[in-house]
Parts: C-alpha cells; structure tokens; sequence
C-alpha cells in the first residue's frame, strides 16, 4: 500500500485547558483479533479519507483527515460514527472546543514530569497540530500519528472483526521525542454512540453485576461521571479500607455497550485491560449528552511521599509496557440489548481465552464455607479462639449429608498453623482445631462420602506481623518507593513472584490429604504490579502467575474456586464467588442487570454473600433463584459472638444449629428451582411489569420471580407473592 503523508493544521489554542489529577490501575488480558471473513481492502481517493476494509458484514474507513472513524453495518446500512452524529443533538449548542472533542477519533492526556507538579492536560486529536502516515498491516492498516505540539508519536491500527472493528495501539510504536511532554493515558473514541437525553435506549456499563442507564431517565440528569478501574484500584483495595472507607465499585469485565431500540452496539478490551479505565458521562447543562468510552493508561500515578504539607501526584517515568486493544461490535438488529451484548462477550470469551462450557456438572450443589480459629488479642498473650474444629466440621458435613439429597462443597477457612489471617505459615493444621491427624481424618471422610473438601489459602496478604515472608523481597512497592499497606501498616499486598512460591511450599504438604482443590481467598479481584527494583512485576505477569497457580491446582488437586469472578479466571475456576448481585448505586444507573450471570452461566458456577450474613435472606434467595447463583452460606459450630473482639467481627450470625433448618429449606427451594438449567446459559431476562422478572434459558425453561407482597399473573403465568415460578421448556 502506499503511504500517505498530510500535514493537519490546528494550532496550539487549547494546550493548557484542561488539568485534572487522575487515578490510575494495571492489569492486561490478550487477544489476539481474529478475521471472520474475507476482509478486502480498496482506496478511497477522497482528500482526507484513509482505505477502506470491507466484510461481507462491515465496512470501515478514517475520514476528516484521519480524524475520525466511520463503521457502516452492511445488514441495515447504519453508519456507525466516533463522532457525535445523534441527530437530535444540537452541536451549535456547544463550544468549539467541545465540537472538536466529539469529533476527534482519540485524546490524550500529558503531565511534564520534569516540574514533578502532578497536573495533566487533555488534548483532543482535533485541538492538535498533526500528521498522520497510513501504513500496511496484517490484517488491516494503520495510521501513524505525530503530535506535534507535544512531541508524541503513536499509531492506531485498525482490522476487522465479524461484526465489527478491533482498534489497537500497539507499545513500541509510541515515542516521546521531545521530552518536555509525557503520555499519561489515551481516551478512544469517546463520542461512539453518544446519545442525547430522550433517545430511546440506554448505555450498559460493568458496575457489579451490571448497570443500564437510560437515555430517557431524569435521574441522571447533571450527574458526575465515573471512572471504573477494570478488575479494581490495587491501591484502594477493599482488603486495605477500614470499616468507614468507601470502596471502589467492583468491575468484573472490561465491557461496555449502547441500546438505541432495536440497535446497538459492544465494546470489549482484549489487551491491556487490568491497565484500562471505563468513565461513563451523564448528561450535563454544558452538554446534553451521555456517552460511555474506555481509557488507555499509560503512567499511573501516586502521591509524593516527599510532600507532607500537601497531595502531588507523582507519575511513572517510564511507559507502562503494554499493547492495548479494544473491540466494537454492532450488534445484529433487534438483539441489541443487555442481554445480547453478554452474549457477544461470552462467544469472546469462548473462542479465544478458553471458558468452557459445563457438561456433566453433577447434582446441584450446596456450597458451605466453615470458619474454624482465628487468634484473638489480649493485653498480655494472645488466645486462640476455635470456632469449628475438625471433628465438629464432619459433625456438620453428616447431618448436611442425610438431609441434602444433592452434592456438598465445602471450604475451611482459619485451619492453618496459626489460624485466620496467618499465612504464608500454612501447615501444620491448628493444633486446637485437631492438628495435622484432625485435617486428615476429616479428609478422609469427605473422600469416602462424595463430599468436595477445600482448603481456603490466601496467597495475596500477609499481616505485618506474621511470619514466614520477608518484607524485603515478598511484598508489594510502589512506584514512589512506598510498601503498598493500609492506613495501619498493618497488611501487606504480597508481590506475585512470591505468591507464586508460598503456593508452591503449600502445595507439597496438601497434595498429602485427600483434599479436593483450592479456595484462592482474593485471587479472582486482585491484578497487580510490582515496582520493587529486584523482583519487578508487571500486570501482564502478574495475571501469568495467576494461571500458573489455578492451573497448578487443578492439575494436582481438580478444583479451583476462587474469591472474586474477574474474567481472567473463569478458563481455570470451577466455582467463583463474592460476586455481587447489583451495582454500586450511583445516582446516574437507572437498574442493575445480571450481565455477569448471564456472560457466566452454564460456564463456570457462582455464589454470592453468604445467606447468614444478608439483611434480607428471603429477597436474596430469591435474586439468587432470579440469577442463577448456587445457595452458599458461612457457618461455624461455635456462637458468632466468640468473635466480637477479633479481626474477623463481621461473621454475625453463623452458628450452624441455629442456621440448619434454613440451610436445607434453601437448598431444597433452590434445587427445585435451578438444577435442571444448571449447565444450561442464559439466553433471556426482563422486567415483565413492575417488580416481576423472567430469565429464561437454552433449553426453554422460564423462570418467573414476584417481589411484589401479593400475587400475579403474567404471560398467563401465576407467580406468587415474594415467589417464583418455574416453566419448563419443551
């Protein structure tokens, strides 16, 4: 192909408009795009459009000067647009400013990291003076753009998916020649899809389970925006807040989409996603639009441990060393709504990082988590206080046994040497709870009752003042020289090298019991890095080691369950858990979807908080019913109340033989409900009319939940209330 070269005028007006201190996240998750169809690829001779990929599906090219994107779906003839293009917006009701925004392809953000102030500016490809050379790939072309302003250079390569475009910025084609400015991140696309307030439709966005916001919504009117950090802030990790500080929305999966009525569109980054930011825009008084894009990150930033007077931000020096990738898929007409775009991001995830499909899944299950010792403080020594020994665990496990018809899996957690929240010194067993013949003796029993036993280990902790890790090589640091701690310097976030090896020592002395796999406590919400100078660590790496530990585990043991569902786990986890049943409640979200559980049924299983510990365990149950989800509860044999003055508080009520009775009517009610479409996906789910549900599944099953007090009827369907109703499929 021959290229092109053009040098675009815009001057530096707006260089210093913008300034905003952001946080930033790491993490990554490859894919390697792939070319459904016959792709051809023919010039378009028009002063300031690029070459043209076509499919028999899609057909894309780079207009206005390489500066912005045009994506026609050849199934309806809709031109899909990186500029705002609602036509019942107004854009002579913004700035110019603001209408170079909505039409540049990209922005990008920089600090000088000479003058170490922390402040960023935001420049829009438009506000810019630039080249851009068009160059031959593989599958596709790309576009090499030359900041002049700011003496960056980057490249944007564009191929063709099915149904859609993949865009990627590829690492080692960034340059920084100037030096005075540095990138920060990189926002794409941000006005694809925007829509004015009143469009029908809304935007989906990956809070908790998964979040919609109408267009038509008063609600979100004037609205911050909000930033999600895909798979979570390693720095605001819930596992370093106290009681009292907030913490970040869980985001399970890097995807976002629009509905506009019977058309719509996903997006879904499959490189550098631990690294990416999702920001979704309500619309303002300033600009009555709503839009939802991804942020590529480029330096994270941290607080200057050398400034005490006052917060500065200080950035990485050098380039976070990833590729990032992102995917835009029209979705076919009439199957574009939340629903659909999960069922997008499942084919995805199938295809190409290896979830599978559940076949014989065995009877339905019930998931139990014990909680046996945890160490209390005292003034002068500390105690050990025993809330479940080993003989009392079988104890349990028996009468769960003769009165559940279906299979049990159960997780110990606390067993280990010196109780919850010992680790990395895992065996022997508590002595207090039994010992190492007590685990053994135990184990044997769940091998020879068809009982799955696992052990629960956190790999990714340690408190400060345990022992068996060095503080010098084993945790976490900070690009500012700081260990990565809580306000009390009291936990520490392990590096995963040395996760890696803990798990390694474990495993020789667990493979000794007949235990059936692992709990990994923390490893389904955890991605991070390393900055110490000898034991560097990047995202990338990180999610390396994680493979290497889940695989290791299944392959010497057969189960993997794991705390936290970030897709990164769901090719290696039988079970994932924690995963929320809403959102995070922000004013903007007009409901909560089950996007998750629709992208993860009949793939991998799921529980959510433990039933003992909900406020409201009769609505739970039935969101559970609703959304898929196993029944699973935390229990002990001993009172709750043993546990007020230790670090473990928040189990409330888990005494087993005042839970029992709830514990078999929940299984019995759920089994009924979900254990013929237990390896069946989701393929429906809507509000009927108000406060009544319908999910439905592959093989035709209906199931209608009521949280309304009285009963109803629909789709000649009678639901009562506060219940379910289940319709078979044919």
């Amino acid at each position: 192909m021959k290229k092109r070269k053009r040098l675009l005028a815009s001057g530096l007006a707006f260089l210093l408009a913008i300034t905003m201190c952001l946080e930033l996240t790491g993490g990554i998750q490859v894919w390697a795009a792939e070319i459904a169809s016959a792709v051809t690829k023919t010039q378009d001779n028009t002063e300031g459009n690029s070459v043209i990929l076509e499919n028999d599906t899609v057909s894309l090219q780079l207009v206005n000067d390489y500066s912005a994107l045009e994506l026609t779906d050849k199934r309806t003839g809709k031109v899909w647009t990186s500029s705002m293009d609602d036509p019942d917006f107004d854009m002579d009701s913004v700035s110019a400013r603001w209408q170079q925004k909505m039409s540049s392809l990209f922005s990008v953000s920089v600090t000088n990291l000479a003058t170490g102030s922390g402040a960023i500016t935001s420049m829009e490809l438009l506000a810019c003076t630039y080249t851009a050379e068009e160059y031959e790939t593989e599958d596709g072309f790309g576009v090499a753009y030359d900041l002049t302003d700011v003496g960056i250079r980057l490249s944007i390569e564009f191929s063709l998916v099915d149904d859609g475009v993949s865009i990627r910025i590829p690492y080692e084609k960034i340059e920084e020649y100037v030096g005075t400015f540095s990138l920060v991140q990189v926002d794409m696309m941000t006005f694809f899809g925007a829509a004015a307030d009143g469009t029908e439709g809304y935007l989906f966005y990956p809070d908790g389970s998964g979040a919609i916001m109408e267009f038509d919504d008063p609600a979100h009117y004037a609205e911050s925006s909000v930033t999600y950090s895909i798979y979570g802030n390693i720095t605001n990790n819930e596992n370093l807040l106290s009681r009292f500080d907030e913490e970040d929305p869980t985001v399970l999966v890097p995807v976002f989409g629009g509905n506009y009525g019977d058309e719509g569109f996903v997006a879904y980054v499959t490189e550098g996603a631990g690294s990416a930011n999702i920001t979704v825009v309500p619309a303002t008084s300033v600009v009555s639009a709503n839009y939802a894009y991804a942020t590529f990150v480029y330096r994270r930033n941290f607080q200057d441990s050398r400034v005490t007077e006052r917060t500065v931000q200080v950035y990485d020096a050098d380039l976070i060393p990833t590729d990032y990738e992102i995917c835009y898929r029209i979705l076919e007409e009439g199957c574009a709504t939340y629903v659909d775009m999960a069922l997008a991001y499942q084919e995805y995830l199938v295809e190409t990082d290896g979830m599978s499909a559940l076949t014989d899944a065995g009877e339905y299950e019930l998931v139990l988590d014990l909680f046996m010792g945890i160490e209390e403080e005292g003034i002068l020594f500390n105690s050990f206080v025993a809330m479940t020994t080993f003989d009392q665990a079988q104890e349990i496990l028996e009468d769960l046994s003769a009165n559940i018809s279906g299979d049990i899996s159960v997780s110990l957690i606390g067993w280990t040497k010196g109780g919850y929240g010992s680790e990395p010194d895992f065996f022997p067993a508590n002595s207090k709870l039994g010992g190492n013949s007590g685990l053994k003796s135990l184990a044997e029993y769940t091998s020879e009752n068809g009982i799955d036993l696992l052990l629960s280990a956190n790999f990714l902790t340690v408190a400060s003042d345990a022992s068996g890790y060095s503080t010098n090589t084993d945790i976490v640091y900070l690009a500012n020289y700081e260990v990565l701690t809580d306000r009390r310097e009291s936990i520490y976030i392990v590096s995963p090298n040395a996760a890696a090896e803990f798990l390694s020592k474990f495993m020789k002395k667990a493979t000794k019991y007949s235990i059936d796999g692992v709990n990994f406590e923390n490893l389904g919400s955890m991605l991070y890095y390393n900055y110490r100078a000898k034991s560097t660590v990047t995202v990338e790496e990180c999610e390396e080691y994680w493979y290497e530990m889940m695989s290791s585990v299944k392959e010497s043991l057969g189960k993997v369950t794991v705390s936290g569902g970030n897709d990164y786990v769901l090719a290696y986890a039988d079970v994932v858990t924690d995963i929320p049943l809403s959102d995070a409640g922000y004013q903007m979200t007009t409901a909560s979807v089950p996007f998750y559980q629709i992208l993860i049924h009949g793939y991998v299983e799921y529980t959510g908080e433990a039933l003992n510990l909900s406020s409201d365990p009769d609505k739970t149950q039935l969101k559970w019913i609703e959304y898929g989800y196993l029944p699973y509860f935390e229990l002990t044999y001993e009172s709750a109340d043993n546990l007020i003055e230790t670090d473990y508080s928040e189990l409330f009520s888990s005494e087993y033989s005042v839970w029992r009775d709830t514990v078999l009517e929940a299984y019995e009610n759920m089994s009924s409900a979900l254990s013929d479409v237990r390896t069946k996906t989701i393929v429906s789910h809507e509000e009927i009319v108000s406060n009544v549900y319908c999910t439905g599944y592959s093989n035709g099953t209906l199931i209608y939940v009521n949280y309304n007090e009285t009963a109803v009827t629909v789709d000649g369907v009678e639901v009562g209330g506060m219940s379910y109703t289940v319709v078979e499929g044919e």
